[in-house]
């Protein structure tokens, strides 16, 4: 079993090839050799039945019986007749199979063997096979008749089995020797078929085959962009789940359906024509604006068939957002790294020019101000992970031109209760805050947000302010709920895990908006435990 897994497939097809011919030479050989075999020992009966009967009906012959010596008589007869006719023995016998002659004329005289006389000595003629004093033979029997067509004797003629078996081997070694050659061209053209399969499909084995299908089908399933190939006839010879998808024919199948009946507009026509690709072609498919891409599948310079992909083009905008949300965040990295630089520069100036003293404040000053954002942070909120989310919240609105202000009220102490619940709120509604400040069509000459954190003896409040635009009065009654958004698809889940949250430790959270912006208010019990 180990030894067929290894095989080869070129091997398997040479050994497959070549059994199958060998065994149907074995078979037709053996079916041929058979009835050559059979029809030459019926032949070869007929021939000394013929020749028996002709023996028998001889007048010499029938005349010999009525002399004292038969045997003289028709002893040369027979003799002539049987090398004529390449007979092993002609023997003719009276009614007590007495033998009137034999080809060992010694034998003259003895009583003929073999048990097969019964059927002619009463009148019958056979063709029988019996082992006499020759060996096994093929025996022709007829009676002999006289003028008064009264029974006087027999005649048997004899063939060997031996010599009938030499004549055979001579046909048969010629036959098997075709047969070889028969073989040896068979080998050959195993041997160039194995080969020329294996060429057509790249040398590999099935199991790397069914391999690389499974992988192909895997990457095929799993890009996210449609993908439909087609033949040299424009029929869809495969599909994928997102193309199907986009076309709005989840559940049809496609394979064969002539792509222009789906997709009228395509430029499949021209890529089939004229072979070139055509690519970021737009293309409405089903009911989405998407970017197509043509290419001409071409084997042996000739097209045979065509694959296209596309991808919906919203999506691909929305990439090219964050693609530029990156660029200005880079750009806001380049301009902190010039502030610093220019400081840098300051100080290493000051230095080379011997103004110790001035470096010095220079170097205090900025070391305050640090200290001092630090140490306003963590003398209101003493507990340094919501401390940690509000410095980086405050670098975040500084990068996009926001003003971040902690309420002078505001108070956390060092071990704050539901801390991750905490920050988890925070960094949520501030950043929701920071985008609603941002949406396109609203601009604001001095945008802000103010934050409120204060922990009391039964309660921790949290107040995030802004001056957007508010919410719309469409989703404001329902904003907590799954999907509920005005910032597009796959948004919506943040405010309804929140509101989980604090359903979870009796918490709740309240919305005031207006036009003048939105205030989200967070009320968390001080005191129970989380649940």
């Amino acid at each position: 079993m180990q030894l067929i897994k290894k095989m080869k497939l070129r091997s398997k097809i040479n050994w497959l090839v070549s059994f199958n011919i060998l065994f149907v030479l074995i078979l037709v050989i053996s079916a041929f050799s058979y009835m050559f075999v059979s029809n030459e020992f019926s032949e070869t009966g007929k021939r000394a039945l013929t020749v028996a009967k002709t023996v028998a009906g001889l007048p010499q012959i029938i005349t010999a019986f009525d002399e004292q010596n038969p045997s003289a008589e028709i002893q040369p007869i027979v003799e002539t007749i049987r090398l004529k006719t390449g007979a092993e023995f002609i023997v003719v016998g009276n009614m007590d199979t007495l033998r009137y002659s034999h080809p060992n004329p010694e034998r003259i005289g003895e009583y003929m063997v073999g048990e097969d006389n019964d059927i002619v000595l009463k009148g019958g003629e056979s063709i029988t096979k019996a082992k006499g004093t020759l060996g096994y033979s093929i025996r022709g029997k007829a009676p002999i008749y006289n003028q008064n067509h009264q029974q006087i004797g027999i005649v048997s003629v004899g063939f060997l089995d031996k010599n009938i078996w030499h004549q055979l081997h001579l046909f048969l070694v010629k036959f098997i020797g075709i047969g070889l050659i028969t073989l040896l061209f068979g080998l050959t053209g195993a041997y160039f078929l194995s080969g020329h399969v294996k060429k057509q499909i790249f040398n590999l084995e099935p199991y790397e085959i069914a391999f690389e299908m499974e992988k192909q089908s895997s990457i095929f399933e799993a890009i996210r962009e449609g993908v439909i190939a087609v033949n040299s006839d424009g029929k869809i010879v495969t599909c994928n789940r997102e193309a199907k998808k986009m076309l709005g024919m989840d559940d049809k199948e496609l394979i064969g359906i002539q792509l222009s009946a789906i997709l009228p507009m395509s430029s499949l026509p021209d890529v089939l024509q004229k072979g070139i690709p055509l690519n970021d072609q737009p293309m409405i498919v089903g009911n989405t604006l998407v970017v197509s891409n043509w290419v001409p599948v071409i084997m042996s310079d000739k097209v045979i068939g065509a694959v296209s992909t596309f991808r919906d083009k919203l999506q691909l905008e929305k990439i090219d957002r964050h693609l530029d949300d990156i660029g200005k965040y880079v750009d806001t990295l380049r301009s902190q790294r010039h502030e610093y630089m220019n400081k840098l520069h300051l100080i290493s100036g000051l230095i080379q020019m011997s103004e110790y003293d001035l470096a010095e404040s220079v170097i205090k000053q900025e070391n305050e101000d640090y200290q001092h954002t630090i140490q306003y942070y963590l003398t209101k909120v003493r507990d340094p992970a919501i401390a940690g989310i509000l410095v980086g919240k405050a670098h975040r609105a500084q990068e996009l031109g926001i003003q971040l202000n902690i309420n002078n009220e505001s108070f956390v102490s060092e071990n704050c209760p539901f801390r991750e619940i905490v920050i988890t709120i925070l960094g949520n509604l501030v950043e929701n805050a920071f985008e609603a400040i941002q949406i396109s069509g609203f601009q604001h000459v001095h945008p802000f947000v103010s934050i409120f954190i204060k922990e009391e003896i039964n309660k921790l409040e949290i107040h995030v302010k802004d001056n957007g635009p508010g919410i719309d009065s469409a989703v404001k009654e329902s904003l907590f709920k799954d999907g509920i958004t005005t910032k597009g698809k796959g948004r919506g889940y943040g405010l309804a895990f929140i509101s989980r949250l604090l359903s979870n430790i009796n918490g709740f959270i309240t919305c005031e908006s207006s036009l003048e912006g939105t205030n989200m208010i967070v009320t968390l019990p001080v005191g129970e435990e989380l649940k």
